[in-house]
């Protein structure tokens, strides 16, 4: 199924052509709006332009990708909200932790405001901020 809008040249602004939608008797407007960069249309623009929206339907969804379990390490038993620890070299970048994230914050020493299943919640000079439990080490001292 599809639809042909036609649309009029309403102006030109910061490197766009806007065209508004003409309406087609007590029809709704399909579009009302539609804004093209200038390099894409000839010069002049078109006082008139005709868009056509398709609307596709696919014969059946895609089979979903497969799941691979996603490991979270249990809590070291030495780890408890209160202790001093200290954030470590990253061992465990990623998508999820990248390292240009952690480093700004290795070698620096916090106290655990709270543990969950994965990590913990670390004060921190100015702030708190949550670790996986393979970026904390016990503070010495």
């Amino acid at each position: 199924m599809s639809i042909r809008v036609r649309l009029s040249l309403l102006g030109e602004a910061h490197g766009r052509t806007h065209y508004v939608e003409e309406p087609a008797g007590e029809n709704p407007l399909v579009l009302g709006t539609l804004s093209l960069e200038d390099r894409m249309l000839p010069r002049p623009a078109p006082a008139v332009i005709e868009v056509t929206v398709e609307f596709v339907r696919e014969a059946e969804p895609p089979a979903p990708a497969a799941e691979t379990p996603f490991f979270i390490p249990p809590p070291p038993e030495a780890l408890k909200a209160g202790d001093k620890v200290t954030i470590v070299k990253d061992r465990t970048s990623g998508i999820r932790y990248p390292p240009e994230w952690l480093e700004q914050y290795l070698g620096r020493t916090g106290r655990i405001l709270w543990t969950t299943p994965g990590g913990a919640m670390v004060k921190l000079d100015k702030g708190a901020t949550w670790f996986p439990y393979t970026e904390l080490e016990p503070a010495i001292g």
